[in-house]
């Protein structure tokens, strides 16, 4: 039977997971019916043609922070709770073993957060932190943007089912896929035993004591807003700078149907930061200037999951070698995906 001190952390988790997932669902809903109208949202911070260019890196950043605050607030306040109230060994149990279960906890769980690169962070640090496995634990940071059900949800009003079925199949294939590959090569066999002792060890039941464990949970969350939060904003600022010279235009340009034009959407997704949501409506725009099916899936596949801050973000959690690791292996798969998708959807027509 838990504690009531886990009861207690559970409870508040579902309750802040809830609010977060409630409203990312409703911004969604609500975007895809004002775009169905032919109404679409205004950027908070515009950057238009006669925009000055040392102003852009600014501008992008706080679009950012107007959009993104309130989720990645609720993410942080969530990656402190686990760390506050969820044992190590009960995130150790689920999700310390190379096993079919640990990768379909965090393939198909980590969705169900409705957050987007950079909100995961935190949790990601959270569970990595209480012990999960490299393998589960990368899958989790990379499937759960990429597939969130609020950007499915306005995939399928925005371009097609065919994007959401390829979106999703691809995708978790290749979070998974990815993760097996880092813990393979990253994962000795000293911490693989390790993670296999540690599994027999029953947690020690801790009591309740509100004032404290609010305390602690407060002193955590701020843990992982200085650690993570300043090479998030440090990243989207340096997005801001490579904006200055890759246009709509140029990507436009060069994103035609084709293996070549296929690999650099997949790596415009990892250097060209789009919130999340964001990078559907882009992506159909640049559909109708001509852009391939190819590189626009691929581009869907490496945007949510893979992003210059987000990494950033993630190296203060694991070694950049790792960092670096996932980002090539999604880069590969997100060009084996394009060239999939390609091959089976060669063209769309958008309504």
């Amino acid at each position: 039977m838990k504690s009531k001190r886990i009861v207690f952390g559970i409870i508040l988790i579902l309750l802040i997971l809830g609010i977060l997932v409630g409203y990312e669902w409703y911004s969604a809903i609500k975007k895809s019916r004002l775009i169905e109208q032919g109404i679409y949202p205004k950027e908070p911070f515009p950057v238009n043609p006669g925009t000055p260019w040392w102003q852009i890196p600014f501008l992008t950043l706080l679009s950012y922070l107007t959009k993104a605050w309130f989720c990645l607030g609720m993410a942080f306040l969530i990656a402190g709770a686990v760390q506050t109230f969820i044992p190590k060994e009960m995130i150790i149990k689920h999700l310390g073993r190379r096993s079919i279960k640990a990768y379909f906890i965090a393939a198909f769980g980590g969705p169900l957060l409705s957050v987007c690169s950079c909100s995961i962070i935190p949790l990601f640090a959270a569970i990595k932190k209480r012990g999960a496995g490299l393998g589960p634990a990368i899958t989790f940071l990379l499937a759960t943007p990429a597939i969130n059900p609020a950007a499915i949800i306005l995939t399928f009003g925005l371009l097609s089912w065919k994007f959401v079925v390829g979106r999703i199949v691809l995708a978790l294939s290749a979070a998974i896929i990815t993760g097996a590959i880092l813990e393979t090569i990253w994962t000795t066999e000293e911490e693989k035993a390790g993670l296999l002792s540690q599994l027999k060890i029953e947690y020690q039941e801790k009591p309740l004591n509100l004032k404290e464990d609010l305390k602690e949970w407060v002193l955590n969350v701020w843990d992982f807003v200085k650690k993570i939060l300043p090479l998030v904003l440090l990243g989207i600022f340096i997005i801001g700078i490579i904006k200055i010279f890759l246009t709509p235009e140029v990507i436009s340009k060069y994103l035609g149907q084709g293996f070549w034009q296929i690999a650099l959407a997949s790596i415009m997704g990892v250097v060209m930061y789009t919130p999340t949501l964001v990078e559907i409506p882009f992506v159909r725009e640049l559909l109708i200037l001509g852009m391939g099916t190819g590189p626009a899936l691929a581009f869907l596949l490496t945007g949510p999951a893979l992003s210059l801050p987000s990494m950033l973000g993630v190296s203060r959690v694991i070694k950049w070698k790792m960092v670096l690791n996932y980002a090539v292996v999604m880069w590969i798969l997100g060009i084996l995906g394009g060239l999939a998708f390609a091959y089976l959807v060669p063209q769309i027509i958008l309504h």
